[in-house]
């Protein structure tokens, strides 16, 4: 097994485990996000050893040059020194020249880098405040062709940069900037080639960037531009869009409003239905995709089935959150009564026979499904359905089979959207008529699964509560466990009254002889 050493210790990685896997299985605390080599959080630099290629995939050339990989795409093939990132590698400092209101709740950031700061427009960057909190945001100028990097921001419930931007930041405050990354941008070759791009929101910035590209560099394609909102007082560059497509006779602005009321000059409906319903042959075409992940997901199938090349299919999806919905408190959630026992329900699902099934299917489609599998990395299919049927068991019999988490504690690190609640709701739906129950249960069994909402949907992670104890965020820690459990690194069991240590944010578990090894 290859050897791990960082900050002085030395641990194992077993197959097919990443660096990331390997680090916190050892009590190694390394920063993370979304676990695929999107967001390169995680970035660190190998020392010396044996650097696979595919673990520095995304990386720019000249951190590549200085040992900066992936941990959590880096699959050891022999030992490794491995060391924090160098701050004054991965971020720079820019100044802002210009910040100004579009709507109530998207503001204009304009950055001065004093040049060369490269990249293309449609990429997007990590903008970092001084208290350390960073988040990505998408170039709606090229860095090469304007001095200016310019950002739209849209101000979250809770979001504590996006308000420190709209409230603190100032014209004339610095900022530590990190990139550019991403590939979602105009790429010069078959200028007569047809542009079809489709955002949502603020997914509008990288588009409107690539956009600008294309016409500067002399695309004379046809290039469509589908920006969709809820309310038309959202088009927030809806007069600038307009005055483009005057001035570029290949350039046509289609703005989808599908809330309840529309505006003048807008279409009805949402925005990747409207483009795949007007462009139904995307043969030969390049596609560009930003915004809320959901949207952008469904118009990535849509486009695959109407032909476009994957090839040709560049997407960057945003994860948004409902503004209509708030953390509730701890308090609320645990008085809330629990649901009485069903026996029809359970007579109905065969004593757990056909739940099983149904389960299975259900669970299937979310490890498939490009929204809910980030969500599951490192966790098997067969033990997620097993934990939920004794859940669900539980619940349907009122006899104790579960001894886990409750929902609240078991998400606590998730941030989860309503939409999203709504998405895996559809799933679980589609799932139960598939299996023939009957629609008056199916109503049942989701009016369970809606109850939990409160506990699961929310807009930022918050603390895992044991005996009335909030617990850190991050790092690890030590339990001595009430009931009995499995070992999420080797999969052996762990008899009551064994300490073992757990991740405070993840609650991954690892047995004695895992975090001893």
């Amino acid at each position: 097994m290859p050897q791990l050493k960082y900050d002085n210790r030395l641990f194992n990685s077993r197959e097919g485990e990443t660096v990331l896997e390997a680090s916190l299985r050892n009590g190694v605390v390394l920063p993370f996000s979304c676990r695929s080599g999107i967001c390169q959080v995680c970035l660190q630099r190998c020392v010396s050893g044996c650097l696979p290629e595919a673990a520095q995939r995304g990386v720019k050339p000249e951190l590549r040059a200085k040992g900066y990989f992936l941990p959590c795409c880096c699959m050891p093939t022999g030992d490794m020194v491995i060391a924090p990132p160098c701050d004054e590698d991965l971020f720079t400092s820019a100044i802002v020249h210009d910040k100004r209101a579009l709507t109530d709740e998207i503001c204009q950031v304009l950055l001065d880098t004093g040049g060369g700061f490269g990249g293309r427009a449609g990429q997007f960057i990590n903008l970092r405040q001084p208290g350390g909190v960073a988040r990505s945001y998408s170039l709606a100028a090229d860095p090469v062709a304007d001095y200016f990097l310019e950002l739209h921001v849209r101000r979250m419930p809770g979001g504590q940069l996006s308000n420190w931007i709209f409230h603190e930041l100032k014209v004339g405050d610095v900022v530590d900037i990190q990139g550019p990354m991403g590939c979602n941008y105009y790429a010069a070759g078959d200028s007569q080639q047809p542009l079809l791009l489709i955002g949502s929101g603020t997914g509008l910035a990288p588009l409107l960037g690539i956009v600008r590209d294309a016409l500067v560099r002399g695309h004379c394609g046809d290039i469509f531009l589908y920006h969709g909102v809820r309310d038309p007082y959202r088009l927030y560059m809806h007069h600038a869009l307009l005055e483009l497509g005057a001035k570029h006779a290949n350039f046509h602005y289609v703005p989808c409003v599908s809330g309840a009321k529309s505006g003048v000059g807008t279409v009805r409906g949402r925005a990747h239905e409207v483009a795949l319903a007007q462009c139904p042959d995307l043969r030969g075409w390049r596609v560009h995709l930003a915004g809320r992940a959901e949207m952008v997901f469904a118009a990535e199938r849509q486009a695959l089935k109407a032909g476009a090349a994957p090839a040709e299919v560049f997407a960057d999806a945003f994860e948004l959150t409902d503004r209509r919905r708030k953390p509730r408190g701890t308090a609320a959630s645990d008085r809330r009564s629990r649901p009485l026992p069903d026996p029809e329900m359970w007579e109905a699902l065969g004593q757990g026979e056909l739940m099983g099934s149904i389960l299975e299917d259900f669970y299937t489609r979310v490890f498939e499904d490009p929204l809910l599998s980030p969500y599951f990395r490192g966790v098997t299919k067969r033990r997620l359905v097993e934990k939920v049927y004794s859940f669900m068991c539980q619940i349907f019999t009122g006899t104790q089979y579960y001894f886990g988490d409750r929902p609240r504690n078991a998400h606590h690190w998730m941030v989860i959207p309503d939409d999203l609640f709504d998405h895996r709701e559809r799933l679980m739906r589609d799932s139960l008529r598939r299996h023939n129950l009957a629609p008056h249960l199916i109503a049942r069994w989701l009016a369970i699964e809606e109850s939990f909402r409160p506990d699961i949907v929310k807009t930022e992670p918050w603390p895992r509560v044991v005996g009335g104890v909030a617990l850190p965020m991050e790092g690890f820690d030590e339990i001595v466990l009430d009931v009995g459990s499995i070992c999420d690194s080797c999969g052996a069991e762990i008899s009551a009254g064994t300490r073992v240590r757990y991740h405070v944010r993840l609650g991954s578990t690892y047995c004695p002889c895992c975090h001893s090894a």
